[in-house]
């Protein structure tokens, strides 16, 4: 049902003045007679009588009572009871309709339309501000949730996909509350948001343009039209650096389940780079690489730019995969390992170094990231999410484990020994 407004207000007003009915009233404004009823209850308003000089019969104890002296009752006698229209008890409540109000004297009860609609909107934004959770309630959150978010740097999404009998109501309450003081944990205790510059583009060699021959976005898009009626799995590929001139991390997306395999590269080349992709083959096999990389798309770093190393099975020539390149300065077209790349960022901040880090640190890394729960996945993990794909078999050969939900963190700490450089 639909708040009543102003306008709507002033219209009962009106018609309790023609005296009438909460059924027709009701009619005229499409709502149920009980909804009229406690409109007006809800906020009729008590107006003393005005006669003029002449005495009210304010107490029902008068008749009878030994102390009256002729000059009528006040509220301050212990005594005192208000004697009452009954005529108030029943419909309307009120006496804005009454023919008989000018000459009473007793109490009287208006609904005033402007009044009742103030009071409307008054006490539907202090409801909207109030804190409606208990404190063992917040004690618990306390208990619970703030070591994920304090110290293992969980975002507020995994907390609430894992935690939604704490965790009950909106994200926006929560954000409010924190925002409020209520807990230990404060906005700066939460993962911060990681801005991207934009490269300025490099003039293109003669060689690079022809790779791309074949290979533009343009022509990722048309693939993925001709082939719509197959299943096609698509992977974005990306580099994240370290500090400049150091080791850097290869980056593969597995698109449709957010699963994303992180490489360590000693340095930012072509053949670092096919390095990482010949080991990927002779890991898992070419049957599988054929399912699992079947479409690649990249940006144009230099580093890609021997894409027939990754196409090709190396000993029977065979095409098994397919690269294709995004537009210049245009990385929102693979965006979702853009995004991705936060999570990264998250527990190596810029200007961290990698000079110190094994394969073995990558893949706790990436571990820990396909370990959280994805709105985008309705709130599975990527880890999990990938099951429908792959197995765990060959998780495991590319390296990536299951963390448990309240194992997994987000804090530096996680490979804090390695950042030193």
């Amino acid at each position: 049902m639909t708040h009543l407004s102003l306008s709507d207000r002033e219209t009962i007003e009106s018609m309790l003045k023609e005296n009438k009915t909460f059924t027709k009233i009701g009619e005229v404004l499409k709502k149920h007679r009980t909804s009229i009823s406690n409109e007006i209850l809800k906020h009729r308003i008590n107006e003393q009588p005005n006669t003029f000089g002449r005495n009210f019969v304010m107490c029902k104890l008068e008749p009878i009572c030994e102390d009256y002296h002729g000059i009528g009752c006040t509220k301050k006698c212990p005594k005192f009871k208000p004697q009452e229209c009954l005529n108030l008890s029943k419909p309307p409540y009120v006496c804005n309709g009454c023919k008989k109000k000018n000459g009473c004297s007793l109490q009287k009860f208006y609904y005033r339309s402007k009044i009742a609609h103030e009071e409307y909107t008054s006490f539907k934004t202090e409801s909207r501000e109030g804190i409606h959770i208990s404190k063992a309630e917040i004690n618990k959150i306390e208990e619970v949730i703030a070591p994920l978010i304090k110290k293992q740097k969980q975002s507020i999404n995994q907390v609430y996909i894992n935690h939604p009998d704490l965790l009950y109501f909106s994200k926006t309450t929560f954000y409010r509350l924190i925002d409020l003081g209520i807990f230990s944990f404060r906005n700066i205790d939460l993962p911060r948001r990681v801005r991207y510059k934009v490269n300025s583009e490099k003039r293109r060699t003669r060689e690079e343009t022809l790779i791309r021959v074949n290979r533009t976005y343009k022509d990722y898009l048309n693939f993925i039209e001709n082939h719509k009626t197959e299943y096609i799995s698509i992977v974005q590929m990306d580099t994240v650096e370290g500090t400049k001139g150091g080791k850097c991390f290869l980056t593969l997306l597995l698109v449709q389940y957010n699963l994303m395999f992180i490489y360590l590269l000693d340095t930012k080349t072509k053949e670092s780079v096919i390095n990482i992709f010949k080991k990927i083959k002779n890991t898992i096999g070419i049957s599988e690489y054929r399912r699992i990389f079947q479409v690649i798309l990249t940006d144009n770093g230099s580093e890609f730019f021997d894409p027939e190393s990754i196409e090709l099975d190396s000993y029977t020539g065979e095409l098994i995969s397919h690269v294709f390149y995004c537009d210049p300065s245009a990385s929102y077209q693979k965006g979702a390992i853009e995004k991705n790349h936060e999570y990264i960022r998250y527990i190596l901040p810029k200007p961290s170094s990698f000079n110190n880090f094994t394969q073995e640190d990558c893949n706790l890394l990436m571990s820990h990231i396909n370990s959280i729960p994805r709105d985008i996945l309705k709130g599975n993990t990527p880890y999990k999410e990938s099951l429908y794909f792959l197995n765990e078999e060959i998780l495991r050969k590319m390296g990536i484990s299951l963390i448990k939900p309240d194992n997994v963190t987000l804090s530096p700490d996680l490979l804090k020994k390695k950042d030193k450089n």
